[in-house]
């Protein structure tokens, strides 16, 4: 038997040449039956907050064009719907100031102790959840968005400075340019920043092609627009996921040595045969490096981590294992520090 190329021997298993050089990028393990595809990562930004806010209407009655935002949230392995994930939504508002930061981190404006545009919701048996909000205003360099994280199995009080454990894709969403220009055109409370000069083909992060753009009903416009938008997370829908026994189904040991300058091991073994995802996080939670992608079975292993064959730098990172088997989606995370 041989799994992603690898022999299966009896008592440990060297896993090798998981170096930069043989990342593999996140893909489907089987082909679409609908439209439902991957959602790539993005960045997190620098106004995350860890879900704080359990409501629907994020507008607290601030102006600007009404917007009803519906989120449908699918596994694409089988293009399911996945009930009872937690959606986090955030994004600026008509001025491009995001709520809960000062003018720090290039945010224009005094959002300090302000709670606005911020929340989640939890989806339904269809995958279903909507937000009440305002479009979305504009800051230089960045395509009209709407920031979003994705947690199965969240439990609140996480710490605000780091991500949460949960999160199972961190992306945004973006907005058709002729739409996002009739409504800087059309409505006032936008007309101090006016037109946004850049949209999806000018902003350089912006690279999900269709899969990250919303879906516009303009019908009632210009009352009020709806998007809708599908977010497809690496994994079954089902309703039975069980994220937080991850003891019984694997166990991802402190990679030795820590710290390190050149070389580590990354230790660990699985219960179950499972598809494994290796990553490391830098603390803002933004994908630094994804170390590896494979099916592996019943075992131990131990793989090396060249420092060297990556472009990853001094510092504090997260080392990041997320595994999916026949009892659920599991997720464990080792503070990995390179000096």
């Amino acid at each position: 038997m041989k799994t992603a190329g690898l022999s299966v021997l009896a008592g440990p298993f060297l896993i090798r040449g998981w170096s930069a050089n043989a990342h593999k990028p996140l893909k489907l393990k089987t082909a679409s039956l609908f439209n439902c595809i991957l959602t790539p990562s993005s960045t997190r930004g620098p106004f995350y907050i860890d879900p704080e806010f359990n409501r629907q209407d994020i507008s607290e009655g601030l102006p600007g064009t009404p917007l009803t935002l519906n989120v449908q949230v699918l596994g694409v392995t089988n293009c399911a719907p996945v009930p009872n994930a937690i959606v986090n939504v955030w994004h600026c508002n008509h001025l491009g100031v995001y709520s809960g930061f000062g003018a720090v981190n290039g945010n224009p404006g005094d959002g300090t102790g302000q709670t606005y545009y911020r929340g989640y919701q939890s989806t339904d048996n269809n995958g279903n959840c909507t937000f009440a909000t305002k479009f979305p205003g504009w800051y230089p360099g960045r395509a009209t968005h709407i920031h979003f994280d994705v947690h199965i199995g969240y439990v609140e009080g996480g710490i605000n400075t780091t991500p949460n454990a949960t999160s199972s894709v961190i992306s945004s969403m973006y907005f058709p340019d002729s739409i996002k220009t009739r409504v800087y055109t059309d409505d006032a409370t936008y007309a101090a920043n006016g037109d946004n000069p850049t949209g999806t083909t000018n902003d350089s992060i912006y690279d999900g092609g269709s899969s990250l753009l919303t879906t516009i009903d303009d019908s009632n416009y210009p009352a009020s627009l709806t998007a809708n938008f599908v977010i497809g997370l690496d994994m079954e829908g089902t309703l039975g996921i069980d994220e937080f026994e991850n003891a019984n189904n694997f166990n991802l040991k402190q990679n030795y040595p820590n710290p390190f300058r050149d070389k580590t091991n990354i230790n660990f073994n699985l219960k179950y045969p499972s598809s494994v995802i290796i990553s490391i996080f830098d603390l803002k939670g933004e994908l630094v490096e994804q170390v590896a992608q494979r099916e592996l079975p019943i075992g131990e292993y131990t793989m090396e981590f060249d420092r060297n064959k990556s472009n990853l730098s001094a510092g504090v990172y997260l080392l990041d294992m997320v595994v999916n088997n026949q009892k659920g989606k599991f997720r464990q995370s080792k503070k990995l520090v390179v000096y």
